[in-house]
C-alpha cells in the first residue's frame, strides 16, 4: 500500500513530467524484482497509487517560484503507521531516484532544500482500504492471500541460508540482522518487522519487538 501524492507548482510539470515520474515511482516501489513473489506485487501494484496535485502561488523564504526555474516537489506518502519506522529511510530513498531521473531529463540541478518527502503513518482503525475500517494486518493480508493460499511449496529448492517470507513469499537471506521467528522448530525468515508481526498474530504468537 503506497498513497503518494506529488505537489508541485502550478504548470511547472507536464503531462510527460506526470507520467513519466508516476510510472518510475511504481516501477521502483512495487515493480517486477527477482526473488518477490508476482502473486504478491500484483496485489501490491493494485493497491499503489500516485497523483499530482498543483497549487497556485508557491512560495519559498526566497520569495515566489518563477516559471522556468527547477519547481520545487512536495511528496507525501501515506502508509500503515505500523510500517512507517520501518520503511520510511527505504523508501525515501527510492523517491529521491525517481525525481533525480525527472530532473536529469530536463537538465535540471535541484537547489537544496527544493525536495520534500514526507512519508505519513495511518493508525490503525483509521486505514479505509475499499472503504472499511481496517488495520495493517488487513492490508498485508489481502496483499499476499493469494501467495499464501500456494502453500509452502515456494521453500522448495532454495540455496542454503535462504528462506522464503511465509506471509509474502519474498526471498531472504538469514544470519545475523535477518528478522526472523521461531515457530514449530523452524526458523523462518521475513522480509520486514510488519510481515513478521502479521504472522506471529495470525497464527497466535508473541508479536516480537
Amino acid at each position: 500500500m503506497f498513497l503518494i501524492e506529488i505537489a508541485s507548482p502550478r504548470g511547472a510539470l507536464t503531462d510527460v513530467d506526470r507520467r513519466g515520474l508516476a510510472g518510475e515511482l511504481c516501477r521502483v516501489l512495487v515493480g517486477a524484482e527477482e526473488g518477490v513473489a508476482e502473486e504478491t506485487m500484483r496485489r501490491a501494484r493494485a493497491m499503489t497509487h500516485v497523483g499530482f496535485r498543483e497549487l497556485d502561488g508557491w512560495t519559498t523564504g526566497d520569495g515566489p517560484w518563477e516559471p522556468g526555474c527547477v519547481p520545487p516537489l512536495w511528496v507525501t506518502l501515506t502508509v500503515p503507521e505500523a510500517w512507517r519506522a520501518e520503511m520510511s529511510r527505504t523508501t525515501i530513498g527510492m523517491v529521491r531516484r525517481g525525481v533525480r531521473r525527472l530532473d536529469r531529463s530536463h537538465g535540471w540541478q535541484r537547489p537544496e532544500g527544493h525536495l520534500w518527502i514526507n512519508v505519513v503513518g495511518i493508525a490503525d482503525g483509521s486505514i479505509g482500504m475499499d472503504g472499511k475500517a481496517g488495520t495493517a494486518h488487513d492490508v498485508i493480508g489481502h496483499m499476499t492471500a493469494e501467495f499464501r493460499a500456494q502453500g509452502d511449496a515456494a521453500n522448495a529448492n532454495l540455496p542454503e541460508g535462504m528462506s522464503v517470507d511465509p506471509m509474502c513469499g519474498m526471498h531472504v537471506r538469514l544470519g545475523r540482522g535477518a528478522v526472523t521467528l521461531e515457530h514449530e522448530g523452524r526458523t523462518l525468515g521475513f522480509c520486514a518487522k510488519s510481515c513478521r508481526a502479521a504472522y506471529a498474530r495470525k497464527h497466535g504468537l508473541p508479536v516480537p519487538s
